[in-house]
């Protein structure tokens, strides 16, 4: 055995060929990938990657194989599948994954084009005694194991939350992981928490709306985000993420992707910026829980933002529109957490799980520290997205 201490959850455990998988190129490039690009700007601590991230979730992922009782095949398939979910990020995580977007494709095909592709990868998880394909099959939804690493309380959110607390000094993420853990039951088709676990479900999801609210959009942390996409945007290289083989993929970070941006003319005064911490002035802001057609905001807001400039008399590379969107805690409303008692699925109407189950849209409008008509640019602001939402 191996030992790995994380200041989150003690103590990991890892076999040598757990610890080889580790060790692959594709998984070492995820210390190289924030897991909160430019929270640090706000919150000093937040420096931790997709690597310490998914350490974590293979972590609760052994946890979860020892309580269920899982066999041995079953256990080493959770423990990979959790612990190579987020292989196929961009760069700078979630920031950059609008370039994906853009060509119909999600970093979670591109993890599972990685685990089926990469020679290195396979020949470790064979070495696991797990199938490449099998661990794909987890991650895309086909089996009774899936919802563990992608669904409602899944172990992505169950790491993310407490570390990304831990790591900003927020106080948003406190979850009582190990009665979820030790209260879930594993169906055929997937897992259902003991209603006993009510009061730990509905911890999670406050705990995941403060962490939105407080921490991923916070007007600091995404004034920096949407200048680097700004930026980002405007290099060729970066363009076409998605057409790119595994071997070219692997090779972008978020170190090279600051090195391409820096050295690029058009995009080195983003870098300069940033290192200066001179971000854009928020001019603009609105919340909505519920509906709204934020999405829209999102694939319009180059020219929502040369409209807002043109009548302002301001260059349109001053001004930023941020639609930000915390997707709903389910995808199909509080029904899909499933409770049970006595080993039978029930029902219970939380007025916590309802309400949390709706989508958050931040729609915010940001100028450059060197425009002078704030004033102006905020009512032009207001007029414009009220009358695009």
């Amino acid at each position: 055995m191996k030992l790995v201490k994380d200041p989150v959850h003690g103590y990991i455990t890892f076999t040598d060929q757990e610890m080889q998988l580790v060790d692959t190129y594709a998984f070492q490039r995820l210390r190289r990938i924030s897991q909160l690009p430019f929270v640090y700007l706000v919150y000093p601590g937040a420096r931790h990657s997709r690597y310490d991230h998914s350490l974590g979730c293979f972590h609760l992922a052994g946890e979860f194989a020892l309580h269920l009782g899982l066999d041995s095949y079953e256990a080493a398939l959770l423990k990979t599948a959790a612990l190579l979910h987020d292989l196929g990020h961009t760069p700078y995580s979630h920031l950059l994954e609008s370039l994906l977007a853009e060509r119909g494709v999600a970093h979670e095909e591109l993890s599972a084009k990685i685990i089926l592709e990469d020679e290195e990868v396979g020949s470790r998880l064979e070495s696991c005694g797990v199938s490449a394909e099998d661990v794909v099959k987890v991650l895309r939804g086909g089996s009774r194991l899936s919802h563990l690493i992608s669904g409602p309380l899944d172990v992505d959110r169950l790491d993310f939350l407490v570390r990304d607390a831990y790591f900003t000094g927020a106080t948003y993420g406190v979850i009582d992981l190990r009665r979820v853990i030790m209260l879930t039951t594993l169906y055929d088709d997937g897992p259902a928490v003991d209603i006993r676990g009510i009061g730990a479900v509905e911890e999670l999801a406050l705990a995941r709306y403060h962490s939105f609210v407080n921490i991923y959009f916070h007007h600091a942390a995404r004034a920096a985000q949407i200048l680097f996409l700004h930026g980002a945007e405007k290099i060729p290289e970066l363009a076409d993420l998605a057409s790119k083989s595994v071997s070219e993929y692997l090779r972008y970070d978020d170190f090279s992707v600051w090195c391409l941006m820096k050295s690029y003319g058009e995009t080195r005064w983003v870098i300069d910026r940033l290192e200066r911490r001179m971000l854009p002035r928020k001019v603009y802001e609105r919340t909505v829980m519920g509906e709204m057609d934020s999405l829209g905001i999102h694939r319009r807001r180059r020219e929502l933002e040369y409209t807002i400039a043109e009548e302002c008399g301001v260059e349109p590379d001053k001004v930023f529109v941020d639609s930000s969107l915390a997707p709903p805690l389910t995808k199909y409303g509080p029904s899909e957490i499933r409770l049970c008692s006595d080993g039978k699925l029930v029902v219970v109407d939380s007025w916590i799980l309802r309400e949390l189950s709706k989508p958050i849209h931040v729609v915010r409008v940001y100028v450059d520290r060197t425009v002078e008509k704030v004033e102006r640019v905020s009512e032009m602001a207001e007029r414009v997205i009220s009358s695009s939402s």
